[in-house]
């Protein structure tokens, strides 16, 4: 087994001078504290990164440009931490996706304001990081083109969005689509097991096979809004998903001493029809701020799998369909008062219900979470920040058999930073977080995926407990930047794939373990050797070990990941090479391989408002490859292998185009956001 002793990985540069930042009530942050220079400006509770020249030319979008922040990675449209966690995206404060950063013009961001501490009112998502890309007054419109598509490939990333302002309202329109088509996609896999004394094998060779999806969103937009007084927005949303998955194997299976070889063949298709409405608003009163939120969301999903074997007598065959109407509402409301210029307060609560019924069982499930919470946030003189919450969650489900189930957990969080001084800090980090089981995984949707192999969800879940603690120090110079970083978390019934045998069936589902406990050392590096910001080099590296208890029986697992970076600038002509390594990711009694990653891009940009791309994705590989297999269980071994072909050596065109007219605006900001991704249906493969 793999191990690294150390880790590495390098940080952002940044900036070249300070921007002065407009006060109003809590949408500003504590005094700033130091300014380094040529790098960033440091406040008390977060890092404002301003964009060079250079850096505007290299990344022409905001969801390119927010990559110069420490722990954050991108692709294909997704943004995420280093470490796994979520990003909660920002943009002038109003929630957004990171579709909606693919249309902003980097030529049009006026800092990106980076919280690598949540603040207090995200401190309950388990989010790695908050970023709010603060853009210049706006044009009095723009149209945005920015796509991704394979040269001989059905890949592709599409956004085109278009804004209107007038007076003080402003009209939006966004469309995004991500697709997919390979022809030559294996899925290999392997069970073994031994049930009633009977010794059990089966392994499937894949041949080539097909996968497509479509994913759609369409997006309308509204807000109002009068500058340091109230903001009010409203978005409609529509997302789609249609995919397709079929495969054909050979396969040989081994049952009382028999050996046996057939012909396999299964077919899934997913989807989902997902409108939502988010409602924003806010208001400032002196000292005094409120803000309330409010998101409606629906999901109408079905999911449908069959598995046929041929060649053999009686041989396996299963067909699976799911149908599920899914209902959410989320409210939220805080109110802030600014005690003094470095001292602020907060008092927010947040109620979420969600509800499932699957129309071919009749059954229901339901859940409701309350969550109320209070927090100071300051100075102590020059050299100390803290930011000190305390919230109770109150978590409420009603299984599929209508029994109801109640639980209430206190949750603390304590952050204190020291700024040793102009360019180091050491932050230390406590809190208690809870996570909920989805409805998804409270839904049982159970189907055979072998003889004697069912998989099922688990409508007898609880929420799972955690207490995480983290030392990370910054320093920055001139040219280089180093951000060091030890956690350790603790969890109490954390919910996990595990495996269990009963009534003659081997049942693969979801449970809470006894406890978990995580480690974790990273670091991340820059170095800058030539002030013009031609050549950025960049690492970044983790090692963490994993170990487990359940029923009795305790398993550990070490990983690292390991991603270094390039990239060169010069004039209108950029350069990117990029590599990670694969990881090892241990949950519950699931080891799931995720692939390596390797891009070479270059980039032009003819005029200032368009730039054309060139790259290649997993260069001199064979195939894109992602494995899953047990861990930690003697009751069953399985081994999974998806192999796509038409991922590697595939060339792709960028194009970025960026059209403004009209007279300015300004935008608004929002400092609530809240969303359903939960689909409501367990069952994906």
């Amino acid at each position: 087994m793999r191990k690294l002793l150390f880790t590495l990985a390098f940080l952002f540069p940044l900036l070249v001078q300070a921007q002065e930042v407009k006060t109003d009530s809590l949408s500003t942050t504590l005094d700033e504290v130091v300014v380094t220079a040529d790098m960033v400006n440091r406040f008390s509770d977060h890092k404002d990164y301003i964009l060079t020249r250079s850096e505007k030319q290299q990344f022409p979008t905001a969801i390119q440009a927010i990559q110069i922040l420490p722990k954050i990675m991108v692709a294909d449209l997704t943004v995420s931490s280093s470490d796994g966690k979520g990003v909660k995206i920002l943009i002038n404060g109003v929630p957004s996706s990171s579709v909606d950063l693919a249309s902003i013009p980097s030529e049009n961001i006026s800092k990106i304001k980076y919280y690598s501490l949540p603040p207090i009112q995200y401190s309950n998502m388990g989010l790695g990081a908050v970023i709010n890309v603060i853009t210049k007054k706006q044009t009095g419109g723009s149209l945005m083109l920015n796509t991704l598509n394979a040269v001989a490939t059905g890949f592709g990333n599409d956004v085109a969005s278009l804004k209107y302002n007038w007076r003080r309202s402003t009209l939006g329109v966004m469309y995004n689509i991500n697709y997919r088509n390979y022809n030559d996609r294996c899925l290999d896999e392997f069970i073994s097991y031994s049930l009633d004394g009977d010794q059990y094998t089966k392994s499937r060779t894949g041949r080539k096979s097909p996968y497509a999806y479509e994913q759609h969103l369409a997006e309308l937009s509204y807000s109002n809004i009068k500058m340091d007084d109230y903001v009010f927005n409203a978005k409609f949303s529509l997302g789609a998903l249609n995919r397709r998955r079929s495969s054909v194997q050979d396969f040989l299976m081994n049952r009382i001493g028999s050996e046996i070889m057939g012909t396999a063949a299964s077919h899934d298709k997913d989807k989902y029809l997902n409108p939502s409405l988010d409602l924003y608003f806010n208001k400032v009163f002196g000292r005094h701020e409120l803000n309330l939120n409010a998101v409606c969301t629906y999901y109408n999903s079905s999911y449908n799998y069959d598995y046929a074997e041929s060649g053999i007598e009686d041989g396996f065959n299963t067909e699976t369909y799911i149908e599920t109407d899914k209902y959410s509402f989320i409210g939220e409301g805080w109110y802030g008062y600014v005690i003094n210029p470095k001292t602020k307060f907060l008092l927010g609560v947040r109620y979420a219900y969600n509800t499932a019924s699957q129309k071919n069982q009749d059954e229901t499930t339901a859940t409701d979470e309350f969550y109320s919470y209070a927090g100071l946030n300051g100075m102590l003189g020059k050299k100390w920040n803290y930011s000190l919450s305390l919230g109770l969650n109150g978590n409420y489900f009603k299984d599929i058999v209508g029994k109801s189930h109640d639980y209430y957990y206190f949750r603390p969080q304590l952050n204190v930073v020291y700024f040793i001084d102009r360019s180091s800090e050491l932050t230390l980090n406590y809190e208690v977080n809870t996570l909920n089981p989805t409805i998804s995984q409270l839904t049982f949707n159970p189907y055979y995926k072998d003889i004697d192999y069912l998989y099922a969800g688990n409508p007898g879940l609880k929420p799972q407990n955690s207490h995480s603690i983290s030392l990370s120090y910054f320093k920055g110079f001139r040219k280089f930047i180093i951000n060091p970083e030890v956690s350790y978390i603790y969890g109490k019934s954390q919910i996990a794939p595990v495996f269990s045998v009963a009534d003659g069936v081997i049942k693969e589902t979801i449970d809470n373990l006894k406890w978990m406990q995580y480690y974790k050392a990273s670091l991340f590096m820059q170095w800058m050797p030539f002030s013009n910001n031609l050549l950025r080099l960049r690492l970044y590296s983790e090692v963490m070990h994993t170990r487990n208890s359940y029923m009795g029986h305790g398993w550990n697992h070490t990983g690292y990941t390991i991603a270094p970076s390039v990239y060169l600038n010069y004039k209108k002509w950029s350069a990117e090479i990029f590599y990670q390594t694969e990881t090892e990711t241990l949950s519950g009694q699931m080891l799931t391989t995720r692939p390596s990653m390797a891009k070479v891009e270059v980039s032009y940009r003819p005029i200032p408002t368009m730039t054309v791309g060139l790259g290649m994705r997993y260069p001199f590989y064979d195939s894109w490859k992602e494995t899953k297999k047990t861990f930690g269980t003697n009751i069953i071994s399985t081994a999974t292998a998806e192999r796509i072909k038409n991922n590697a050596n595939m060339v792709y065109v960028n194009f970025i185009y960026n059209l403004p007219f009209g007279k300015p605006s300004k935008s608004p900001k929002q400092k609530i956001t809240n969303s359903d991704k939960d689909s409501g249906i367990f069952n994906r493969l």
